[in-house]
């Protein structure tokens, strides 16, 4: 950690005498110690915090409705070959698909209201769930530790929990940090168009006024959110990682 930290506080200070450079034009390219001051005063006066906090809404309602529906269908996958061989081409053939490409589709749905915001966000991150639930539970599945579960008597709440659930939890976090990360960037994407709140809807409004530094708050707003989730699921997974 003090590594990366003196390697950011090094880039910021270098970043910091590039853009106050004269032939910089600051008004497209503040310095970034003016950015953050400007991120500090809209948190201050809670602007930023209230289309934030829409944003992270839209996130947590999103993994509600994809979270179990990804462990289910990847614990099926994992136990009945037939599921697994009529829903694996499925998730194949659909999971290349932007999902921005069926926002349209979605807003014609279900309005321009929380609900088409929150369809995208949860279809994108159920794959990325699904995905590596599956390929977790396989794993197990196919090892030699499944002969040892036939052999000796378990009960279903050790199975479940004890062998699969704990066996796959680097895949788990894997997914969990993965389909966090995009769930961001489609927060963003659904907030763009057909919204009056949220990161997104912050962010496009500050360009379409010409708040250039606005802007700039909100991409690094976003940025920290994203930096700290990945470095935690990255510890995380470095830890599990030692008793395997």
């Amino acid at each position: 950690m003090k590594k990366q930290l003196v390697f950011f506080l090094i880039w910021f200070i270098f970043l910091e005498i590039f853009f106050r450079l004269p032939f910089i034009d600051h008004t497209f390219f503040p310095s970034p110690l003016v950015v953050f001051k400007n991120t500090l005063l809209l948190l201050n006066n809670n602007q930023l915090i209230f289309h934030l906090s829409s944003s992270l809404f839209r996130l947590v309602i999103a993994f509600i409705f994809s979270l179990p529906l990804a462990l289910i269908l990847s614990l099926l996958c994992a136990h009945f070959k037939l599921i697994d061989q009529i829903l694996n081409p499925v998730i194949a053939f659909s999971f290349p698909l932007p999902k921005v490409a069926i926002y349209p589709l979605l807003l014609l749905l279900l309005g321009i209201d929380n609900y088409s915001k929150v369809a995208l966000i949860a279809v994108g991150i159920f794959y990325l769930l699904f995905i590596n639930f599956r390929i977790g539970f396989l794993r197990l599945r196919n090892s030699q530790l499944m002969d040892i579960i036939k052999i000796y008597p378990v009960t279903r709440f050790h199975y479940f929990f004890y062998f699969l659930m704990k066996g796959s939890l680097q895949e788990i976090l894997t997914g969990l940090k993965l389909a966090l990360n995009y769930g961001l960037t489609l927060v963003v994407v659904s907030e763009l168009t057909a919204s009056n709140n949220g990161i997104g809807y912050f962010i496009w409004k500050s360009w379409d006024q010409f708040k250039v530094i606005d802007v700039y708050s909100g991409v690094l707003t976003l940025s920290i959110i994203g930096f700290v989730l990945y470095y935690f699921f990255n510890k995380i997974i470095e830890r599990t990682s030692r008793y395997y």
